[in-house]
């Protein structure tokens, strides 16, 4: 009995026990093109709210040591108004990563669902078969 490891499919199988319905399945995933490489969008999503984040944070820095060491009530009012924006770009860019992240879990737990959904059915019907 031979092991392989088929990310497409989304689990280990055997080989030699593998049923023609878990062959169908890994067929159609394949024909499906789905993308996983530096393409994928959820990364680059991820990868943007991080960047977008650690930048907020600089320009919080920025805009505190700014306000801190102007003594004109105006300039200090500016700064007040960049930190503002600083914490803004900040809640956005925590929305933009939790959002492809979540995205990015939801896809792998509704392969994983499919999957053992096919295989209990393969199960179900095999049962039924025997009486």
């Amino acid at each position: 009995m031979t092991v392989t490891n088929d990310p497409r499919a989304g689990a280990e199988t055997a080989g030699a026990d593998a049923s023609p319905r878990l062959e169908e399945f890994r067929q159609e995933v394949s024909e499906l093109k789905v993308t996983g490489g530096a393409a994928n969008p959820e990364r680059l999503g991820m990868i943007a709210g991080v960047v977008l984040f650690v930048a907020a944070v600089i320009l919080e820095i920025v805009a505190y040591s700014s306000s801190s060491s102007a003594s004109d009530v105006r300039d200090q009012n500016d700064m007040i108004i960049l930190a503002l924006f600083g914490v803004v770009l900040a809640l956005g860019a925590v929305a933009l990563f939790v959002r492809y992240a979540l995205t990015r879990w939801f896809r792998y737990w509704l392969v994983r669902l499919v999957f053992e959904d096919r295989q209990q059915t393969d199960r179900i019907v095999e049962a039924l078969k025997d009486r």
